[in-house]
């Protein structure tokens, strides 16, 4: 993929709209376009150190399995959270807080994602104070819609 391609796809998706050439330019520098098949795990519930991932196209599934591999963990049954469409982030909990995946996200069609690896993501956000300002605020803005998404789906659920 040319770097004319990854920064028309950078400067579309919601986690990195508003930045400047300059921040996205280096952003583009540090993303891989990596593709997955649809039923391929892209990242595994109590997953350490995975990377960021941007749908570009396609379309995730974030689930809780129904057992963790490695762990009791038993459910009874694959809880969905939720859909990732192009244009979103997954990875973004682990990749701020250090903590395993709280969950799983599965490629529920063909989908290409940009692929920002941890160094990468530091390096990203120790270039410029505005930088990671303008890049948390979208991604806090991004968790916030997926939270009241859940609540009205919570809403209907039992009401």
């Amino acid at each position: 993929m040319s770097s004319n391609e990854m920064l028309s796809i950078l400067r579309e998706t919601r986690v990195f709209q508003g930045l400047s050439e300059e921040h996205l330019n280096l952003i583009s520098s540090c993303g891989n376009l990596v593709t997955f098949v649809k039923g391929e795990t892209i990242i595994r519930e109590g997953q350490q150190g995975h990377p960021l991932f941007v749908v570009v196209k396609g379309q995730v599934e974030v689930v809780l399995p129904r057992q963790v591999t490695g762990q009791s963990i038993d459910r009874g049954t694959r809880i969905k959270i939720s859909d990732v469409r192009p244009g979103y982030c997954i990875g973004e909990f682990s990749l701020i807080d250090k903590k395993p995946a709280s969950a799983s996200v599965i490629a529920s069609e063909p989908c290409e994602l940009i692929e920002i690896s941890r160094p990468d993501w530091e390096k990203i956000i120790n270039s410029s104070d505005e930088l990671a300002k303008n890049i948390y605020k979208n991604m806090l803005l991004i968790v916030i819609k997926r939270a009241r998404q859940k609540i009205k789906e919570l809403d209907i659920c039992f009401y």
